[in-house]
């Protein structure tokens, strides 16, 4: 025993000191934990603290996150590398063992997939995301705006302080419910998912991430603990699994009884219709107990395959579009000389009272906009985070594989030398000159970017046009200046109170 308890003391030890003994400044934390606590602190978002790490150890440093090992850059050149030049050295993402193992869960998704997996899903998936597919679900989004528009005037002229956060996560749930799991019209400011929707960011299950990346061998346990007994905080994430399977499982044996298929009408539609168009390459490691037990059906998603997306994208287009509206207006109530120039900007291309693709492309402006909350607020920083499958240089470093390598998204995002000395500054005119900036990275960049990022601009500008052809957002005395961020998946508003004011013509 006395040798055990050395041998695993010795493990822990020079894995606590890993980057000390490479003489890789950085935050040294707690044995075991490293700073995990810290990574898990809701009311302190992980983003925002590594860029205060970043100004006291340089834009490389490292961390230990429980038995996980960190490399944080924010040099635009390395970030580069990472997320494309040497792509095939960094197709892995960074993840928590208690997200499973992306190299043999039959349940893997695509956020967490790496490998001949993760090209296999990201292709199948696609064409759901293409500008052919947004179109047809446009009409379900703006009906979706128009709704959340009646709810918003019955508080307009009042002068009465809303939470938009909370407005726009009743618009977002809808939108994403209705073209991800075919609601059925509008459930707005009633629909029974949303809370747990919430619950998944809002409810913050520390112990489970903290001691599952401290003792990864306890995970078969952790996960008994979770699933079965319901620890841990899992009601949330229960209550939307099992919504999606109900949901999905239900659609498959209603398409197996009427053998003949309508057109796709939303994701699990999309998902059960689509096979890839040719056989997909083998990319990096070859998942080869995935190809054993599913070497048949390559070419198509199975049903829990089906399950998994469907409940990621709900879940992950839920929360984000929501915190992105909320930042825009925000700024926008902020500088009313912004909003003014969008407004006229809608009211010169939305002329009619159903508004088209076409128009939606030509809000340039808007977009600016939308662009450069998020270059202020990038909300999804820690997605920014790929892990090194093989040992390989990068700069004058040399990365052994399993080190998991994350940007410091907020940093880059504010450097003076990339985008000026008013890089602190709200300006979407900015954009007008650097629409392809590669340091821009709230959607992520290269081969894994998000998927998804059309269809948030494209909810985000449908929204946006509806309110601002008739009302202005305004700041009150319940308007957070600066405003209060908390989180740690996501980076979000304690709270955006704001009023909405009817315009004048």
């Amino acid at each position: 025993m006395p040798f055990l308890n050395t041998k695993y003391f010795s493990y822990y030890l020079l894995h606590w000191t890993y980057w000390k003994r490479r003489n890789i400044p950085g935050p040294l934390g707690v044995p075991i934990l490293g700073k995990s606590s810290t990574m898990l602190d809701d009311n302190a978002p992980p983003g925002m603290v590594i860029r205060e790490w970043t100004k006291k150890y340089g834009k490389v440093f490292g961390f230990t996150d429980g038995m996980q090992k960190v490399l944080v850059i924010s040099d635009p050149q390395l970030a580069h590398d990472v997320f494309v030049r040497q792509f095939d050295n960094f197709y892995g993402r960074k993840h928590n063992p208690i997200q499973g193992d992306p190299e043999k869960d039959k349940d893997i998704n695509l956020v967490a997939a790496q490998g001949f997996r993760w090209k296999r899903l990201r292709t199948i998936t696609a064409p759901a995301f293409s500008n052919n597919s947004i179109k047809k679900v446009l009409s379900t989004i703006e009906d979706s705006a128009l709704e959340f528009l009646r709810h918003l005037e019955k508080t307009a002229g009042s002068g009465e302080a809303v939470n938009m956060h909370l407005y726009f996560q009743e618009y977002s749930m809808d939108v994403i419910h209705r073209i991800a799991m075919g609601q059925p019209g509008s459930l707005m400011f009633n629909n029974p998912l949303l809370y747990d929707c919430k619950g998944f960011f809002e409810n913050n299950r520390w112990q489970i991430w903290m001691l599952s990346g401290a003792f990864p061998f306890a995970v078969p346990v952790l996960k008994f603990a979770f699933f079965a007994l319901g620890l841990f905080g899992a009601g949330p994430f229960k209550n939307v699994l099992k919504t999606v399977t109900d949901t999905v499982t239900e659609r498959v044996k209603q398409r197996e009884a009427e053998q003949t298929q309508e057109d796709p009408q939303d994701f699990i539609d999309l998902f059960l219709d689509s096979k890839a168009d040719d056989e997909i390459e083998h990319f990096g490691e070859q998942n080869s107990d995935f190809h054993k037990s599913a070497v048949s059906n390559n070419r198509q998603l199975t049903t829990q395959e089906v399950i998994s997306q469907c409940f990621v994208f709900l879940v992950a287009g839920f929360d984000t579009t929501a915190i992105a509206l909320s930042y825009v207006v925000y700024l926008i109530a902020l500088h009313p000389e912004i909003q003014q120039k969008i407004q006229e900007e809608v009211d010169r291309e939305c002329p009619d009272s159903e508004i088209t693709f076409d128009q939606l492309s030509r809000l340039k402006y808007m977009e600016y906009a939308i662009k450069e909350a998020l270059r202020l607020y990038p909300m999804a920083s820690f997605a920014n985070a790929r892990r090194c499958m093989r040992t390989t240089q990068l700069g004058e470093y040399t990365v052994e594989a399993g080190v998991d390598v994350q940007l410091d998204t907020w940093s880059l995002h504010y450097d003076k030398t990339i985008w000026g000395e008013d890089a602190d500054e709200f300006k979407p005119e900015r954009w007008s000159s650097m629409s392809n900036q590669p340091s821009f990275l709230s959607f992520g960049a290269g081969p894994r970017q998000c998927l998804g990022m059309r269809l948030a601009i494209l909810e985000e500008k449908v929204l946006l046009a509806h309110v601002l052809r008739k009302y202005s957002f305004v700041t009150n005395t319940r308007t957070q200046i600066p405003m209060k961020l908390i989180g740690r998946a996501t980076t979000r508003p304690a709270n955006l109170y704001l009023s909405v004011k009817a315009r004048e013509f």
